[in-house]
């Protein structure tokens, strides 16, 4: 992988209420680096889209819940939208 560059800072509210953030990177464009920096949640997972959406590709914990992964993945969609010239 070459140069992280950060695309945006992530914000997730989980079904429970609680609120996960951190920073979003990538290196190739492909695989999509995310790690929460939220108060006892502190895990990354990395993200890839296909035909089907976003899964989960690996992380530090034994698959995190999808909806942390759909919501991260909607905004990354939303940022690359926004942002063109940058893919």
């Amino acid at each position: 992988m070459g140069v992280k560059k950060h695309l945006l800072d992530a914000e997730v509210k989980l079904s429970g209420g609680k609120v996960v953030k951190g920073p979003v990177t990538t290196s190739d464009d492909k695989t999509y680096y995310f790690k929460s920096h939220s108060g006892g949640s502190d895990f990354y997972l990395y993200l890839i889209r296909d035909d089907n959406g976003w899964y989960e590709s690996g992380g530090n914990e034994a698959g995190q819940p999808q909806e942390i992964v759909d919501q991260i993945g909607q905004q990354i969609d939303t940022y690359l939208k926004e942002n063109p010239i940058l893919n």
